[in-house]
């Protein structure tokens, strides 16, 4: 039997839940292999006319929640399409003029490929394929391996617009907590809402938030007859970070037979400020994120660090002084692996 045809599934008609685990279900992603697959993700959705609503990266699979914008693709120009290509794979490389024969002869398009360009970058299927198989080269030349990383093609859900969609983006983001990694769904490093907490700058250029349709009842008065009519108004809306994480919190205090679940106290923690963090998380998660670059204090200081060890010097995030000058406030880098 033939496998089903997989691809145009655009923002009009929902979302694509996509999932793949690791052959034989083995515990192979750490630290290291969740940071570069969730980079590689950012940078192939960054090319491709993806958007990712949720995400997160576990030990032995990960989960995606994408959708396509398939009215950009079809409109972007050549000059887009080329630049979107180049941005992935650097701007000496060429992109597929046409198809090949077995014995490697080019049939070139009409077109000279733009075409061929078009549907792979509004692809749903060619970005999944694309970054599983780049991580797996990736993976198996930095551990001297050979064979299939991932068990079998990836699986991929349409989600209909508005709710499922939700459902599923918490579904997603709940994943640490329901294995008793963490407590917190924002404690885990790498989810979506990990980094929306985390890092929210960087959380608004990777991530689209999703969008939900209120339905409202709209009373008038007819000037003919006096009757009172009725009709309904459709409005949307995106969903607010607070809003989307007393969702959350919601889903993960219910229990699920043989997983975790988020704690009441926690819960009814969360629940006190309607989804918005108190001042400890707010501290907390700032804090976590300074100490993940690799020096901390005055501007001058991390400066002479980044030139003592040779590295491209990236500019300081400021934590608390505005004051480029002024030696006593706090600075960190960012982006950067430890020394």
């Amino acid at each position: 039997m033939g496998r089903a045809k997989r691809g145009w599934y655009s923002q009009f008609r929902g979302s694509n839940h996509l999932i793949s685990r690791i052959t034989s279900g083995d515990f192979l992603l750490q630290r290291e292999e969740k940071e570069y697959f969730t980079r590689l993700m950012f940078k192939f959705a960054d090319g491709y006319f993806v958007n990712i609503h949720a995400y997160t990266v576990m030990s032995n699979h990960f989960h995606i929640l994408t959708t396509v914008n398939r009215a950009e693709v079809e409109q972007a120009t050549e000059e887009e399409l080329i630049i979107r290509y180049k941005k992935m794979y650097g701007k000496n490389a060429e992109y597929p003029l046409g198809s090949y024969k077995t014995n490697g002869e080019l049939i070139p398009d009409n077109d000279g490929g733009i075409e061929r360009l078009r549907y792979r970058l509004g692809s749903t299927s060619k970005f999944i394929q694309e970054l599983k198989q780049t991580f797996s080269k990736w993976y198996n030349k930095k551990y001297n391996r050979k064979g299939y990383l991932w068990n079998d093609r990836f699986k991929m859900i349409i989600m209909e617009k508005g709710e499922p969609e939700l459902i599923c983006s918490a579904y997603i983001d709940l994943n640490a907590v329901r294995a008793g990694i963490v407590k917190k769904p924002e404690d885990y490093r790498w989810c979506s809402i990990g980094l929306r907490v985390r890092n929210p700058r960087k959380a608004d250029l990777f991530l689209k938030t999703i969008i939900i349709t209120k339905e409202k009842t709209i009373t008038t008065v007819d000037k003919k007859t006096g009757w009172l009519k009725q009709s309904i108004k459709s409005q949307s809306e995106e969903l607010s970070f607070p809003v989307y994480r007393a969702f959350l919190y919601n889903s993960g205090c219910e229990e699920v037979k043989g997983k975790a679940y988020i704690h009441p106290d926690i819960y009814q923690e969360a629940m006190k400020l309607n989804g918005k963090l108190n001042i400890g998380d707010k501290l907390k998660y700032r804090f976590r994120n300074l100490s993940e670059g690799i020096a901390a204090g005055s501007y001058k200081f991390i400066e002479s660090i980044q030139i003592e060890h040779e590295r491209k010097f990236i500019k300081p995030r400021k934590v608390i002084s505005e004051n480029k000058d002024d030696d006593c406030k706090l600075y960190s880098t960012r982006n950067l692996k430890p020394i």
